[in-house]
């Protein structure tokens, strides 16, 4: 009886996919992000966690936008990047990057935030929330969280160092947009507690070396003292080596 449930419910969400001009794997990405996956383990493996249109190029005239001191430049080709669960991400020709995604106030941490390795999942990441692509067709159409994610995605297929790549995704995760979810907004959290917050994480990230969906759990556990202003240092202990 379960079994036909579960195949009945299957069933229900491809006819959705179908009816709405998606692949499964894009249907379900645009409700949720999808679990269980990560390039980390798929390393080698030529049909996921590949890049198609790369390595990224940039051509045409400087765009300066308001508020920003640094240049952007559109992409001249297309990239497709496939992550660990078979769904595709595209960055179009003519998406606007600075080769930087990681946020300026997070500077002091990070260092430099254009890295040659840091680029095409820059590119990609924008083409979903970086400033300026607002006409973009891929621009906000899956949800923020699963963007973040395949940041972190991409930047491992590329082969940015493991623990790189995390304290550069819990940068996106913790100073990244957050659309359409004012739940979960940090826009009244100041810079300050930001910079704390995310120095924290960087040092629990060093001591611990969780996967994505532990940084994910860490950084739900405490936003909501994040955003009362109450957050402390994480304490950490053998029974909680999460710090919390």
């Amino acid at each position: 009886m379960l079994r036909r449930l579960f195949r009945f419910a299957l069933v229900l969400v491809v006819v959705a996919a179908a009816a709405a001009g998606l692949g499964l794997p894009d249907y379900l990405a645009t409700r949720t992000h999808l679990p269980g996956g990560s390039c980390l383990d798929l390393r080698g493996d030529r049909r996921l966690c590949r890049f198609d249109g790369g390595p990224l190029e940039v051509a045409g005239t400087p765009v300066f936008l308001e508020n920003f001191q640094q240049a952007f430049l559109p992409t001249r080709v297309r990239i497709d990047f496939t992550d660990a669960n078979g769904l595709r991400w595209t960055a179009p020709e003519q998406t606007l990057t600075d080769g930087a995604t990681i946020p300026p106030l997070f500077t002091p941490v990070m260092g430099d935030r254009q890295r040659r390795e840091y680029l095409i999942a820059a590119a990609l990441h924008d083409a979903y929330c970086g400033v300026g692509n607002e006409d973009l067709p891929t621009y906000q159409t899956r949800p923020w969280e699963a963007v973040h994610r395949m940041f972190f995605e991409a930047l491992v297929a590329d082969g940015t160092p493991e623990r790189t790549a995390k304290i550069m995704f819990a940068a996106v995760y913790l100073g990244g947009p957050r659309w359409d979810d004012p739940e979960r907004s940090l826009e009244g959290v100041s810079a300050a507690d930001l910079l704390r917050e995310l120095d924290w994480c960087v040092e629990w990230i060093e001591k611990t070396d969780p996967d994505a969906d532990e940084i994910v759990s860490w950084m739900r556990e405490r936003e909501i003292a994040l955003k009362a202003g109450t957050a402390k240092e994480p304490v950490y202990d053998a029974g909680d080596p999460r710090g919390l």
